[in-house]
C-alpha cells in the first residue's frame, strides 16, 4: 500500500473512532431508530463520497499533491472535531431519525449555541475531506449530492423540530442553520 492510501484509511478511520468514542461516551452508540426514508439524504452520500475517491485513486490512479493532502486532512480533523463535539454536546438526545423520545430536548449550549446543526457541518467537512485528501474528480458529484441532501434534511428537520418544542423559531433567529454568516 501506499502513502496517500494509508493516509486516507488513517483519515477516514480516526475520524470513525473519535465519532463513535463521542456516541459511547453520549450514551447513543448502540441506538438504532427504525428507518425513516430522510436519513439516506445523509447516509447515501456518506459512503459513496468515502468509497468513490479510493476507486478513483486505484482505478485512475489519480495523484494526490501535498496541498491535497494537507487540506483533506484537515478536512478530516474538522469533519471529526464537529461531529465529535455536537455528540458531546446532544448528549442522549442524538439520533439518525428525525423523531422526539423522552431524553430529547432542544440543546442551546456548546456548538448549538451558534450553530443549529454542527453535525451536519461534520458530514459537510467530511464530504469535502474524501475526494480533496486523493485528488478524485468523479467523487466530487457525490459530495454535491451530500450538500443537497444536508440542506433537504435541514430543511424536513427544522420544520419538525419547530413543530415540537415551541421556541425553536426564536432559536432560529438567533443562530445560524450550517455556517455562520452563510447559512
Amino acid at each position: 500500500m501506499d502513502q496517500h492510501l494509508i493516509g486516507y484509511i488513517v483519515g477516514y478511520l480516526g475520524y470513525r473512532i473519535a465519532e463513535n468514542w463521542a456516541m459511547a461516551k453520549a450514551g447513543t452508540l448502540a441506538k438504532r431508530p427504525q428507518f425513516e426514508w430522510t436519513m439516506a439524504l445523509i447516509v447515501v452520500p456518506y459512503y459513496l463520497t468515502a468509497a468513490a475517491p479510493l476507486l478513483e485513486y486505484l482505478i485512475w490512479q489519480t495523484q494526490p499533491t501535498a496541498i491535497t493532502w494537507v487540506l483533506g486532512g484537515l478536512g478530516f480533523l474538522a469533519a471529526a472535531f464537529f461531529r465529535v463535539r455536537a455528540h458531546l454536546d446532544l448528549q442522549k438526545g442524538f439520533s439518525m431519525a428525525i423523531e422526539h423520545g423522552e431524553e430529547h430536548q432542544l440543546v442551546k449550549t456548546g456548538l448549538y449555541a451558534r450553530i443549529r446543526h454542527p453535525l451536519y457541518l461534520g458530514n459537510l467537512f467530511l464530504f469535502i475531506a474524501c475526494p480533496l485528501f486523493l485528488a478524485a474528480r468523479v467523487s466530487w458529484l457525490f459530495t454535491a449530492l451530500g450538500l443537497i441532501g444536508i440542506v433537504i434534511r435541514i430543511k424536513i428537520e427544522e420544520k419538525f423540530l419547530t413543530a415540537t418544542f415551541p421556541d425553536y423559531a426564536e432559536y432560529m433567529h438567533t443562530t445560524h442553520a450550517l455556517i455562520p454568516g452563510v447559512f
